[in-house]
């Protein structure tokens, strides 16, 4: 057990650290070369950035009072040299350098390597929108690649059940951040189209900097999102943030939240629109037959149509159907009861009073009553005597 008197607290320790480093003589001025990213100019005038190379990134500050000499702008992607000297933010204990001058050297190397790829990738058509796949409207079962602990699997699942929580959401855990993340997604991504269950997968990643992003700029993860045979929606960083692979993806959303609503409808829309759909075609239905004699029957499938669509949405497998299906499905039916309704018509005309009049015979009335015996007429009593092809009066004679 250490004694008290070597027990410090956290902020001798952070202003410990902070003398150190001002003291050293190679950190106390000192030139660095690197490329600009995460730019923030704030209303107080002071310039918040990271300086980058290929493999490390580091903090940086200036402070308005230095940023009004800059002669130059500056942007991200710039490549620059730095002066200025390495010290500790007490308050967090973070070190990063105190900027005093900047120096531009035109384009960063690595904002030139992003700009290079994106360039060759779109020449070869990995960003055409003829081979993008359409993302299903009702999917059963969605696969989502993330980090396990992540804020934007903890998103996703949340909206899930609360939008639809029927569909099934299957995690494909993938490294999020790092040189080893793209092959760690292009393997989640060859695993979910080995499953072939999926109907659609979500590619998230929440927030960070550019640096923290820069896994999903990978060539090769590239074409293992174009070539995927399942539809990949991505769903990276915020919505400014741009990466390769949304270029390549055949959706881009502009964050993981956004992701999933895009991909899961809510199943009271579902619900809504299946029966407006259905109402639509009765309707139309409805009109061209509503003076039929079968009107009763048409009217009675109505009722079972509706009967055996609250069945389905009674049950999860709802969702398996879709839209245009239940359209084929109910043209068919209105195929089959044209046909049955033209049968009845042939019937009902062959048995019509009319017709068996044009066999030679007649219809006798007398004050609005058929005269169905020879009994019920008396002498002068007048007639209407009603042929196929019009009607004449008599009178009896005896």
């Amino acid at each position: 057990m250490p004694m008290k008197e070597n027990i410090y607290t956290v902020s001798q320790v952070n202003n410990y650290i902070k003398i150190l480093l001002e003291d050293d003589v190679l950190l106390n001025n000192i030139y660095i070369e690197g490329e600009i990213s995460n730019l923030k100019i704030h209303t107080s005038g002071h310039i918040y950035f990271t300086i980058k190379d290929s493999e490390c990134a580091l903090n940086a500050v200036m402070y308005k009072q230095d940023a009004l000499n800059l002669k130059e702008d500056i942007k991200n992607g710039t490549k620059v040299i730095c002066f200025g000297y390495i010290s500790s933010y007490t308050k967090t204990g973070q070190y990063q350098i105190y900027v005093k001058n900047i120096k531009p050297k035109g384009l960063g190397d690595v904002f030139l390597d992003f700009e290079k790829l994106k360039e060759k990738l779109k020449n070869e058509g990995l960003f055409d929108e003829v081979y993008k796949l359409d993302i299903p409207k009702m999917p059963k079962t969605i696969g989502v690649i993330t980090s396990e602990t992540g804020a934007a699997i903890r998103d996703i699942l949340n909206i899930a059940k609360r939008r639809n929580p029927s569909v099934k959401i299957i995690i494909i855990p993938a490294l999020m951040q790092g040189k080893d993340a793209p092959n760690s997604i292009i393997n989640a991504i060859n695993l979910a189209n080995e499953y072939k269950k999926l109907d659609v997968i979500i590619l998230a990643r929440g927030g960070g900097s550019k640096e923290d992003l820069w896994a999903f700029n990978d060539e090769d993860l590239a074409r293992a999102i174009f070539y995927s045979s399942i539809p990949i929606v991505s769903g990276i960083g915020h919505e400014i943030d741009f990466t390769i692979a949304d270029f390549v993806a055949d959706f881009r959303a502009p964050t993981p939240s956004a992701a999933i609503e895009i991909c899961l409808p809510k199943y009271e829309d579902l619900k809504e629109k299946v029966y407006n759909n259905f109402n639509k075609i009765y309707r139309g239905f409805n009109v061209k037959y509503e003076q039929c004699v079968l009107n009763l029957k048409l009217i009675t499938h109505k009722n079972c149509f509706v009967n055996f669509l609250d069945m389905i949405l009674n049950y999860e497998i709802f969702v398996d159907n879709n839209i245009e299906k239940i359209d084929k499905s109910l043209q068919s039916k209105i195929k089959e009861s044209k046909i049955v309704l033209n049968a009845n018509l042939d019937k009902i005309e062959a048995l019509s009073p009319i017709n068996i009049l044009k066999n030679g015979y007649a219809i006798v009335t007398s004050n609005n009553k058929n005269i169905k015996s020879s009994r019920l007429l008396k002498k002068d009593d007048e007639i209407n005597i009603k042929f196929y092809d019009g009607d004449k009066k008599a009178k009896i004679i005896e």
